[in-house]
């Protein structure tokens, strides 16, 4: 994959970086978010030296989630580089292609701080992160592309369209205020009312 060349800071606590990946001809979005034991790196794309530098100094690595089997990105590369382990739910690990070190479920938390939503009915093994800090970070469930904005994941993409569209509803009951993407810009204005209009 293409290196992004920048991270940006898009709230206290959390970082994005992203790049457009001609391989599969989409941009492909990445964040960081901070927990105690350090950063948590999700579906991570490589970094530029200098922005992993950048990164690198705003904290130790703590571990790296993939939301899906389709996210292997750059994870296994920085899980060797920097030692951690990798999160991701059972069926994710099944076609990532290498060792999940910690299986995650529903309701389970993430550095004891980011809980895991099961989003059944997308990609294999897919997950949503909620960081009670008002962040939730989607992988392909949902898109928020130009020139479309915030879309649910294209049903040939997804292993069941109204199961996934079912799953999506129980974000609402966190009260967000940040949504992030493995694919698009992080939603940073009237998040949770989007998505609430998006499943309606």
């Amino acid at each position: 994959m293409l290196a992004a060349d920048e991270i940006q800071q898009v709230r206290a606590g959390l970082w994005f970086w992203q790049r457009f990946q001609p391989s599969v001809k989409v941009d492909c979005s990445s964040c960081a978010v901070r927990v105690a034991a350090g950063l948590m790196l999700v579906d991570p794309i490589p970094l530029a030296a200098d922005a992993m530098e950048e990164l690198c100094a705003l904290g130790k690595i703590a571990g790296i989630v993939a939301t899906n089997g389709n996210h292997g990105r750059a994870v296994d590369e920085l899980r060797k580089r920097f030692d951690v382990p990798v999160f991701a739910h059972a069926s994710a690990g099944v076609v990532l292609g290498f060792p999940v070190d910690r299986e995650v479920r529903e309701g389970e938390r993430i550095g004891d701080e980011i809980e895991v939503v099961e989003i059944a009915g997308a990609a294999a093994g897919e997950i949503a992160l909620w960081d009670a800090r008002g962040v939730m970070i989607v992988g392909d469930a949902l898109i928020n592309l130009e020139p479309d904005g915030l879309v649910l994941l294209p049903a040939k993409y997804a292993d069941n369209e109204k199961e996934m569209r079912a799953s999506l509803r129980k974000l609402l009951r966190f009260p967000i205020e940040v949504l992030t993407f493995a694919h698009g810009l992080p939603l940073v204005s009237q998040a949770r009312s989007r998505l609430k209009s998006l499943l309606a």
